[in-house]
C-alpha cells in the first residue's frame, strides 16, 4: 500500500467516526425531555401548593422572586408585587412559609383588595405579624392616589371598618391603635370619629 492510499484510509475513518459523533449527539438531544422519567428544569418555578391541574398558573410560585424578596428589600417586595398582584399575594399569605414575605409585599400591590386580610392580621396575637401588616397598611395609605379598580371598593369599606375598630379598642397596644388612626387619616375611607385619647399624629 502506497502512501496516498495510506492517507486516503486515514481521512475516511477520521470522517466516520466524526459523523457517529454527530448522529450520537444528536439522538441523545432528541431523547432529552421525551421519555416518561426525564423531567424539565425547575429552578425557579415550582408547585407550591399541590393544587389540582385546573387550578391553573396560579398555583405556580416563582421561587427565585419569592426568595429574594424574603430579605425584604423595596425593590424585590414592589417586582413580587408587581408579579403576584394584590390576590395573588393574599391567595400565596395562606402558605405558612409565604406568609411574612406575601404580608410585606401587599404594601406595593396596587388597589386595595389586600387591605381585609392586612388589617385582620394587623388585629390578630401575634405581634410580629401585627407589625408587618401594620407598616404594610401605612405603605398603602401613603401611597400617591390614582384611580382604583371598582371590585376594590368594598374591600376598602371593608378594610377602612376594620382599622377603625383596631383604632378604637382601648385593650389593644398604643402602637397598633395610632398606627390604624395614622393609616384612617391617609386613607380615602368614610369620615369617621377618630378616638382622641391617643397623640396620633
Amino acid at each position: 500500500m502506497d502512501t496516498l492510499q495510506r492517507k486516503r484510509l486515514l481521512v475516511a475513518a477520521a470522517t466516520g467516526a466524526l459523523l457517529g459523533l454527530s448522529l450520537f449527539g444528536a439522538c441523545s438531544a432528541c431523547g432529552k425531555g421525551s421519555g416518561p422519567t426525564s423531567t424539565l428544569p425547575s429552578a425557579t418555578r415550582v408547585n407550591r401548593t399541590d393544587a389540582p391541574v385546573e387550578a391553573g398558573p396560579a398555583a405556580v410560585r416563582d421561587v427565585a422572586m419569592w426568595t429574594s424578596a424574603r430579605d425584604g428589600t423595596t425593590e424585590d417586595l414592589a417586582s413580587l408585587a408587581t408579579h403576584e398582584g394584590a390576590a395573588g399575594l393574599v391567595e400565596a399569605a395562606s402558605e405558612t412559609e409565604l406568609r411574612a414575605t406575601a404580608l410585606r409585599a401587599m404594601g406595593y400591590a396596587q388597589g386595595w383588595a389586600q387591605l381585609p386580610l392586612l388589617v385582620t392580621a394587623a388585629s390578630g396575637n401575634d405581634e410580629d405579624e401585627a407589625r408587618l401588616a401594620l407598616a404594610s397598611v401605612l405603605e398603602l395609605a401613603a401611597r400617591p392616589r390614582r384611580s382604583e379598580d371598582v371590585e376594590d371598593v368594598e374591600e376598602l369599606r371593608d378594610g377602612c371598618a376594620k382599622l377603625l375598630a383596631l383604632a378604637r379598642e382601648a385593650s389593644r397596644a398604643r402602637e397598633r391603635r395610632v398606627s390604624a388612626i395614622r393609616a384612617l387619616r391617609m386613607m380615602p375611607c368614610p369620615k369617621q370619629d377618630l378616638p382622641a385619647d391617643l397623640d396620633a399624629r
